[in-house]
């Protein structure tokens, strides 16, 4: 195999210390918090509250135009 020269020639300390920082470390990041209910479950149960609301009003509604005949 033909040696590429390279413009950079490699130097090794002689004395010393020689340090390797090649260590791969887990990085810790902020935890991202899920809610406990989606978007859609809270939305459906908004529309069911609405719709049973609505039921208690005609109820409530009937009653009085029973009481008032």
């Amino acid at each position: 195999m033909a040696e590429v020269k390279s413009m950079f020639r490699e130097v090794l300390p002689k004395q010393g210390q020689l340090s390797v920082e090649d260590v791969s470390t887990m990085v810790l990041c902020k935890p991202k918090l899920l809610p406990l209910k989606s978007l859609t479950l809270e939305k459906l149960e908004k529309m069911q509250q609405a719709a049973q609301d609505t039921i208690r009003q005609q109820e409530m509604a009937e009653k009085e135009q029973q009481i008032t005949h």
